[in-house]
């Protein structure tokens, strides 16, 4: 018969969520840490910090003390036996809960104190101010940048796979191909639950974010929600700035009620168990399973005697979707009222870095001791998707003392053989898994493939970033891209992958900048496809625009084309001004054939209708005045915005304007840069067509029909004699437009327009 008194309990918890007022530092994570364990004495009743024989301080990153276990020691004025920690990793509580269970229960330790924060949030809110967090303890190095290229090959780095947000992925997009799941299916898998550990954290006092977010918010993309790495945007993905810290203290049974704990605010601390997987992803079997977390989930519930249907609630580690959907596929059937998380989850909770899994069990003691719960499975996951540990919390003593499996023999034992990993390799491949990560804007900045080759081996190519169709294929979710072949090229000593041609979906399909659709009576309806930027025109949308006038220069099909927006407040927000500190980006973009956005100067023999709701302000207003009619929304905008940001509408709006609207009009339309009314506009026949905004684009499509069904090559050459009537000096005017847009670009007062508009302050002028 087991001896009830050497059983470990938690017996003191504390947490601190720090949301210090604008402007102001947060505190450090070493005071975080005070606050928590200041908090977990208290809930104790009082004295134990005194008593703590050994302290784990969970490794963290926001800043580089040259020894914070000391520094946590010394401020709490206690001596404990510090045990050695290395490293950043999800499952590292957990582990270090089991660790200190055990010693307890061996009599090898009497008071054990675990704690950690971290405080990304008040050091992104410093690094915005440019200046360092105040009074914050002084270190002799800087605080380290969150970057994984030190934690993974040569390889996975120079490919972009060095991140959690880019490695997390292949397993999410691998999983659901495995799975037999649409895009769609898989999403809606992922964003419902989700929604669930959003519902948990509304009702969580400690989480960062507490709005509750609905399945639909958290799968739709916003400006406020952007992606990330596909399928994930934001709301899917770990909140790393926040500044959160945690304490718990755990000792025997028999010390706890020897020194008056009230029995019922004991937590035993049952068995675990815990695997690592091989440490180079890229080494390992496959991406769509995961042996060491299914081996630590299933060996914790037979250890304890338990089945997933026993539990009563459960903290499933949620830096990203394909975790918990891993994990809870590995335990089987789980009772439907059952949450996945008890905090929140580490998109909504907040997610600091190591010590996450602190609060998961800080908050599964809470709920075990409110008697909403009697057993809860702990699972946390570190590194990338590397390891795995899992422990049960319970209101009622084990059946026998707790252990600590070490299941690493067992998991490399069963493990498959790992494929061998080319550095270098040409030739035919298959898509195992990919990534694309997107930029600030919602563009794709990176698109990476892992492939298999013909023998079995594995490696990396990247996809060219013009390769718009292939960016497409992987995100555009109507086919799975995972299994197509393609082949890998060495070109300047990267390699690149190439899909077959037969695969890869038509110029303008969905997940492309520029969307092409082809209605019946001969008419297209091209779509700006950059909502998240309101259209603005960068390199990238101006190639593909560039590219669907020649698709649609060629389809004798088409007769008529539609210029639309994806969104129906904007027609297009002109250029992006975040290219103009970028003369990289500038450069890439007046490189683009067509002129601006690929289309203003475009060598074009079919007729453009501009179907524009909302605003068309600067190069929006440009496109619509390049095309050859416009039907717009009765309440639209229009105006040239760009004397207020130091620069002018050097792209045919300073020369186009003054042609259809009067003279004096023009001038104040280009010397204010105030917008316009559609109505104004519509009387001076600018605008063709006036129209409710959700009958423009069918009412552009209506008028596109009545042009379509004459002679196409009649309404070629009237489109070759229009322009020439109406544009015969162009091309002097294009060039002395580009001339004086150019210089204004290099100036001081154009740096400080475009700076100004996007910090949302009225802008300096300096005149030079």
């Amino acid at each position: 018969m087991q001896n009830l008194d050497s059983l470990p309990v938690i017996i003191g918890v504390g947490d601190i969520t720090d949301r210090p007022e604008k402007g102001q530092s947060g505190h450090e994570p070493m005071r975080l840490i005070e606050q928590a364990a200041r908090l977990a004495d208290q809930d104790a009743g009082g004295g134990w910090l005194a008593k703590v024989d050994q302290l784990y301080v969970v490794p963290q990153l926001t800043w580089p003390y040259e020894d914070l276990p000391g520094l946590v020691s010394e401020t709490l004025g206690i001596k404990p036996m510090v045990i050695p920690t290395e490293g950043i990793s999800g499952d590292s509580p957990v582990r270090y809960l089991m660790q200190a269970a055990v010693a307890i229960a061996n009599g090898a330790t009497g008071t054990v104190m675990i704690c950690g924060a971290e405080a990304f949030g008040s050091v992104k809110a410093a690094a915005m101010q440019r200046k360092q967090p105040d009074g914050w303890t002084k270190v002799l190095k800087a605080a380290p940048m969150l970057d994984g290229s030190a934690y993974v090959t040569k390889l996975a780095a120079r490919y972009g796979l060095k991140d959690p947000t880019e490695v997390y992925t292949l397993y999410e997009n691998a999983t659901r191909a495995a799975w037999g799941k649409s895009a769609t299916e898989a999403q809606n898998e992922s964003a419902e639950l989700w929604a669930r550990y959003a519902e948990v954290a509304a009702d969580n006092p400690l989480a960062w974010d507490r709005k509750g977010h609905s399945a639909a918010e958290i799968a739709t993309p916003t400006s406020k929600n952007r992606p990330i790495s596909y399928p994930y945007p934001k709301r899917m993905v770990a909140q790393l700035f926040v500044n959160q810290g945690a304490a718990l203290i755990v000792t025997s049974r028999g010390a706890a009620l020897a020194a008056g704990v009230p029995e019922d605010k004991l937590i035993y601390v049952w068995s675990g168990a815990g695997a690592t997987d091989i440490d180079d992803f890229l080494s390992r079997p496959d991406f769509s399973s995961c042996l060491p977390m299914a081996t630590a989930l299933q060996r914790t519930l037979a250890v304890n005697g338990l089945q997933a249907s026993d539990l009563d609630a459960m903290e499933i580690y949620s830096c990203f979707p394909c975790i918990p959907k891993l994990a809870l596929r590995a335990l089987g059937p789980v009772r439907n009222e059952v949450a996945p998380s008890v905090t929140g989850g580490l998109s909504f909770f907040g997610g600091p870095l190591g010590d996450f899994m602190s609060h998961a069990i800080t908050a599964m003691v809470r709920k075990l001791r409110a008697g909403d719960a009697n057993t809860g499975l702990l699972y946390g996951n570190g590194g990338y998707v590397t390891k795995h540990h899992a422990a049960v919390l319970a209101t009622r003593p084990p059946a026998k003392p707790p252990q600590d499996i070490d299941l690493q023999a067992e998991v490399d034992a069963a493990r498959g053989l790992a494929p061998a990993v080319l550095d270098s390799y040409e030739g035919p491949a298959t898509v195992e898994s990919y990534l694309v990560k997107y930029d600030g804007g919602g563009d794709p900045q990176l698109a990476t493939i892992v492939a298999r080759t013909p023998d079995g081996a594995r490696t990396v190519a990247a996809i060219p970033a013009g390769d718009l169709r292939a960016q497409a294929l992987l995100i555009e979710g109507s086919r799975e891209p995972i299994g197509l072949p393609g082949s890998i090229a060495l070109v300047d000593g990267q390699m690149r992958w190439s899909f077959e041609a037969a695969d890869l979906p038509p110029v303008g399909a969905p997940g492309s900048p520029v969307l092409l659709e082809r209605r019946d009576g001969y008419v297209a309806v091209v779509t700006l496809n950059r909502p998240l930027r309101m259209n603005a025109v960068n390199a990238r949308l101006a190639r593909a625009v560039a590219e669907i006038i020649k698709v649609t220069e060629a389809d004798p099909e088409i007769r008529v084309v539609v210029f639309a927006s994806s969104r129906p407040e904007v027609f297009c927000a002109g250029l992006d001004l975040s290219a103009m500190s970028n003369p990289r980006a500038l450069q890439e973009l007046m490189a683009v054939e067509g002129g601006f956005a690929g289309f203003v100067n475009a060598v074009r023999r079919k007729p453009w209708i501009a179907a524009v709701r909302g605003q068309a302000l600067g190069g929006g207003f440009e496109l619509a005045l390049a095309c050859e009619l416009i039907v717009a929304a009765d309440d639209s905008k229009f105006g040239l915005p760009e004397v207020k940001r130091g620069i002018i509408a050097a792209a045919g709006g300073v020369a186009r304007l003054p042609r259809v609207l009067p003279r004096n009009l023009a001038a104040q339309a280009i010397l204010t840069g105030e917008p316009m009314a559609a109505e104004l506009l519509h009387r001076h026949g600018v605008i063709n067509a006036l129209a409710p905004a959700d009958e423009v684009i069918e009412r552009a499509v209506e008028l596109a029909r009545s042009i379509a069904v004459n002679a196409p090559l009649a309404i070629g050459e009237s489109i070759k004699l229009l322009k020439s009537c109406i544009d015969e000096s162009d091309a002097e005017l294009s060039r002395l437009s580009m001339e004086a847009g150019g210089r204004l670009m290099m100036s001081a007062d154009a740096r400080e327009g475009g700076q100004a508009f996007m910090e949302k302050r009225a802008p300096v002028w300096k005149g030079k």
